[in-house]
Order: structure tokens, then sequence, then C-alpha cells
């Protein structure tokens, strides 16, 4: 019998606001993890779970990373990326509303926590995440690229 493709899962929460009228992303920069350390991603994102919901791990993503409290019915599913070529796949929901203001909990896996323009995105970036918030704000909701594309 052929073995079935299995993928890891993870979970990513874009929260943007508006500034007048600039949109804006909260990133986070990465360090001490071993991956893309010195480079921004999305504000908030881990694994799931086993026998954990899509919804639940973002829910408890954003309370361990950002302090904040989310609701399952705040939660809007708007992107999926499955990078096949590293047996993965990313899901982006954003909230509507949320309890608490981001911060960094992490300290360990994180030093710097700020809202960017999204127009204007750091230089230090993972391309990734830079490509999916594009895609993102294009009304795309799904890609099938990997780091190595970049």
């Amino acid at each position: 019998m052929k073995e079935r493709y299995q993928s890891k899962v993870a979970v990513s929460l874009i929260l943007t606001r508006l500034t007048g009228d600039c949109k804006e992303i909260l990133l986070q920069r990465r360090c001490n993890t071993g991956y893309m350390d010195g480079k921004y991603e999305i504000s908030c994102s881990g694994h799931l779970e086993k026998g954990e919901s899509l919804s639940k791990a973002i829910i408890r993503e954003a309370k361990e990373e950002l302090g904040i409290d989310i609701q399952e019915n705040d939660l809007q599913l708007v992107f999926i990326n499955h990078s096949y070529k590293e047996d993965y796949m990313q899901i982006y929901f954003t909230a509507q509303k949320f309890k608490g203001i981001p911060q960094i909990i992490e300290k360990d896996k994180c030093d710097d926590l700020r809202w960017f323009n999204i127009n204007n995105l750091p230089n230090h970036m993972i391309e990734r995440i830079r490509y999916a918030i594009k895609d993102i704000e294009s009304g795309i909701i799904y890609a099938n690229y990997s780091d190595e594309d970049f």
C-alpha cells in the first residue's frame, strides 16, 4: 500500500489596525530559535498540537505569545500556504477583535514586536511571510511557496 502524505501544520495570526489612513500590521522579530533569527515575521504563530483544532491552536498561541485573548467567533481564516516541498502547511487567521494589549511574552524567542505600515514592510523579513502578506492583501487565499523559493 502507498504511504499517505503527511504534513506539519502551523497557524499564524495577522493583526492589523488603521492609524489615520495607514493600515499597519503587527510583526515580531525572531531570536534564539535557530530559524531565521533577526528577521521579522507574523506577530504570532505556532504548530498545531495533536487533537487540537486550527482555531483553538491560534487562540492558544495568541495567549502564549502576545498575552491577548481571542474568541473563536472573532477569527477569520484568510490564507493557506502549503509548502509541500517542506511538508509544511501554514494556516493564517485574522482576528476582528481581541482583549488585551499585544506584548512580547516569549522574550527568549522574540526581541521586538512592532506595528509596520503594511505597504512598507521591514527589509529584514522572512520572504515567505512577505509574500503571504501581499497575497492576503490582494485577496489571494492559497499559495504553495517554500523558503527555498526565495
